[in-house]
């Protein structure tokens, strides 16, 4: 596509050095404001400074992926800036190379960093952040840690009156935890007693299970209840929302995921949208260097700079909105996950399309 060998390495390279000297600027701030948010939330436990700054590390990463867009955007800005400020475009030119294919390198760069985002990164950051809940889950007992979907079933931890229950399940359906097994422990951590039920509607926070067997395990004894009522923090909404956290979850983990979902009678729905987010992820990315790229090469054909690098800013959130629009129509039910995936991206494609066309009959 080029003519020099030379010159697709010099977009590479100068590139990859503003992706990464934004993406560490990102970290920077990302770890030190939530240095304040971690220390405030062990803020009554003698933790140290040690285990906060761990958390931040291990948490980070994962807000970094979320915005890479926006690192890619600037990035782009960065690198056509450079080119259009230094003259360095007019060498470009005289070598044959057109507006089209200086805005599409650097696009395609970041087509192949975003696969490789998706498939190599999301792997780390999802790891990270499951390091980071399950850490935070020794020190909370707020609903977002303490609850998993394995092959197993559903499995959840729930705390009352200073009472510990690790709760399984094989699976919800409806209103209803099927075939659950409750182990209670004391304040003491010690198992007292463990509940087996046919089935538990969990309407509200008062549980009714249904032909349930109590067995002590003090004095071994067990009673046979019809009917039993167990109090609980949570409800059916509540239980819901246990699994909404898809950041601990990989790429390559979300069919299997998927798969136990099914299993166990949950909605596949935000997994679907995340998968389909997933593979939009690295043409998001490539279009992000393409809108840049639009809006700063008309710098030289319009004039007024500060203004074409405020629309950029302004049209990157107004992507972002769009975007996040989009998903809760998708999420909802009300357009298809599909279209509520695709459609932003599309967008944003055929307005730098037209953009692309017009930038290069100006050369």
């Amino acid at each position: 596509m080029f003519k020099s060998n030379t010159l697709r390495k010099y977009f590479f390279i100068e590139y990859s050095k503003y992706i990464l000297n934004i993406t560490l600027i990102f970290l920077s701030l990302g770890i030190i404001l939530n240095l304040f948010e971690e220390i405030n939330f062990f803020k009554n436990q003698d933790v140290g400074l040690w285990l906060p700054l761990s958390l931040c590390f291990l948490k980070v990463p994962n807000m970094i992926y979320k915005l890479f867009p926006f690192i890619f955007l600037i990035s782009s800005i960065g690198l056509f800036l450079k080119l259009i400020r230094s003259e360095e475009i007019i060498s470009i030119k005289i070598a044959g190379i057109s507006n089209f294919k200086i805005i599409l390198f650097p696009a395609l760069i970041s087509l192949f960093f975003g696969i490789i985002i998706v498939t190599g990164v999301n792997s780390i950051t999802s790891k990270l952040t499951y390091k980071y809940l399950d850490i935070k889950n020794d020190y909370t007992t707020e609903n977002d840690y303490l609850a998993a979907l394995t092959e197993n079933g559903i499995w959840i931890k729930d705390k009352i009156n200073n009472k510990t229950s690790i709760i399984r399940a094989d699976g919800l359906s409806g209103k209803l935890l099927k075939n659950v097994s409750i182990y209670q422990f004391d304040e003491n951590g010690k198992h007292n007693l463990r509940i087996e039920s046919l089935e538990a509607d969990i309407n509200d926070y008062r549980w009714k299970l249904i032909d349930s067997h109590i067995y002590y395990t003090d004095n071994n004894k067990s009673i046979k209840y019809e009917e039993y009522y167990f109090l609980s923090n949570l409800e059916i909404n509540g239980i819901k929302g246990l699994f909404a956290n898809l950041d601990s979850i990989s790429f390559w983990e979300l069919n299997k995921l998927k798969k136990n979902y099914k299993y166990l009678g949950y909605s596949t729905r935000e997994i679907d949208s995340e998968f389909q987010r997933s593979l939009a992820f690295p043409i998001f990315l490539m279009s992000m260097t393409l809108l840049a790229g639009v809006v700063v090469m008309n710098i030289k054909y319009r004039g007024n700079f500060t203004a074409y690098i405020a629309l950029s800013i302004f049209l990157s959130v107004l992507i972002y909105y769009l975007n996040d629009f989009s998903r809760a129509l998708g999420e909802t039910e009300q357009i298809s996950l599909m279209l509520s995936v695709w459609t932003p991206v599309s967008l944003i494609l055929i307005f730098t399309s037209i953009g692309m066309i017009y930038v290069n009959e100006k050369q």
